[in-house]
């Protein structure tokens, strides 16, 4: 049996040469990007919150909301989910809701609320025709300045929506994304697991990325955009990855993207292994195939559309994500050829 005390023994034992030799891998590619990501983070801990000034507050009462809702099959989340929105501190004038071609009852409920008052608008497409289409009929019909795209199956603090949009004082901003935490994290080992990891990369991640203007993904599921700003870069483009892409089009078009970490939406997240891999799966063939395909031209620095600032952020996911996995298993072979099963212990160590 595996002694999980073994790992903490062997630390204390070690010179600094032994270290270097067994922990390379972290020390080179993971150390220096946690590093700089918390300084950002400790430095961002101290500055004081700058809550809106009078004028400010006065520019964002007078703002139009509308939020988009677009689901497939999501006929159970719906009661949730405008009770969330209906306890907002902040008033919000217009609900829109998409139902997907849904085979659920989705289509019976939204309308039932609608003559209840409870959603403007409610529309119902025959055959399902994907998220950004759906998203895209809500956004044409939407009349606020700021319009609001949030998923089904999700729920929100009370004051969420008020700070989702307090970064939209500065009329340089064209969207603005919220923290995302797990709502079933005590379902399961699994779930347990992503809580963690949503804290560190959505709201530690983001939160350094937005102190150096590097935000590139506003979540469909959680994401408010100045009206204007989407309509100028054409709203979503079909296929996976919608959101990703919108985000990309928007920081190429010259507008800011915010992270608001006061805000908090509130989702399920994959309760097993095997849903938890094809869910991410699914996202990383996504980002890789809209910085691929449709962004590639970022790392040529004779096109008109060069930003040092976009290659900067290109190169990092390529080396973090890309790098990090294909060297990952030459790393562990590499152990195990060295160290035979002592490899397990500098495994555990190194997680």
């Amino acid at each position: 049996m595996l002694d999980l005390g073994a790992p903490f023994v062997m630390l204390g034992q070690l010179d600094w040469a032994t270290w270097l030799a067994m922990f390379w891998f972290m020390i080179l590619l993971e150390v220096p990007r946690y590093t700089l990501s918390g300084m950002a983070v400790f430095a961002a801990s101290f500055a004081r919150k700058q809550e809106p000034t009078p004028a400010e507050q006065r520019y964002l009462d007078g703002l139009k909301l509308s939020v988009v809702i677009a689901g497939h099959n999501e006929a159970d989340a719906i009661e949730r989910c405008l009770k969330s929105l209906s306890e907002q501190t902040r008033k919000i004038d217009e609900i829109i809701f998409i139902d997907d071609g849904s085979t659920d009852g989705m289509r019976e409920i939204i309308h039932k609320y609608r003559l209840r008052g409870q959603i403007d608008i409610a529309l119902s497409n025959q055959v399902r025709s994907g998220k950004s289409a759906s998203c895209n009929l809500g956004f044409s019909l939407a009349n606020g300045d700021i319009i609001i795209n949030l998923d089904a199956d999700c729920s929100y603090d009370r004051d969420a929506i008020a700070r989702l949009i307090e970064p939209f004082t500065d009329p340089r901003v064209g969207a603005a994304t919220g923290s995302i935490g797990v709502r079933n994290y005590d379902y399961s080992a699994v779930t347990g697991y992503q809580a963690i990891e949503y804290i560190v990369s959505i709201g530690m991640g983001k939160r350094a990325l937005d102190t150096i203007d590097m935000v590139v993904c506003a979540s469909g599921a959680f994401g408010a955009f100045r009206r204007e700003a989407i309509h100028q870069v054409g709203l979503l483009a079909p296929g996976p990855g919608e959101d990703f892409d919108l985000t990309l089009r928007l920081r190429r078009s010259g507008w800011k993207i915010r992270f608001a970490a006061d805000s908090w939406c509130f989702t399920d997240t994959p309760a097993t292994v095997a849903a938890l891999v094809r869910q991410r799966r699914r996202w990383d063939r996504d980002t890789l195939r809209t910085r691929m395909r449709k962004f590639r031209d970022t790392f040529r620095a004779g096109r008109r559309r060069f930003l040092l600032l976009e290659t900067f952020e290109q190169c990092e996911w390529l080396v973090m994500n890309g790098l990090v996995t294909l060297v990952f298993p030459i790393y562990v072979g590499w152990l195990f050829l060295c160290f035979g099963v002592g490899a397990l212990n500098i495994l555990i160590a190194v997680a």
